[in-house]
């Protein structure tokens, strides 16, 4: 199993809720009005009136396969809207209970 955290400004929810369904990863954790700030480019999301945007993120646990699908999806989703900022990470589960 691996860990899918996926950061992603607020206008792209419904694209990440549409990838999520597509790719079949029924549980996920989600998070709204997260802060944020990018390592290589675009705007912070702080919620502010400067910096105004804000961020969700969500965490699913899949197989490998459909960590992939979810990467793939990310990276589709960015080529078309990469000003708005979403990133996603993903690292191995050892153990769940």
């Amino acid at each position: 199993m691996q860990s899918v955290f996926i950061v992603y400004n607020q206008a792209l929810t419904e694209r990440v809720d549409d990838l999520l369904n597509k790719v079949g990863a029924r549980g996920f954790t989600q998070w709204q009005d997260v802060f944020g700030r990018g390592t290589k480019t675009g705007e912070p999301h702080m919620g502010t009136h400067t910096w105004p945007a804000m961020n969700t993120a969500v965490l699913a646990v899949v197989d490998e396969d459909t960590a992939r699908e979810l990467l793939e999806g990310v990276k589709d989703i960015n080529k078309v809207a990469e000003a708005q900022g979403i990133r996603a990470f993903v690292w191995n589960v050892e153990e769940s209970v």
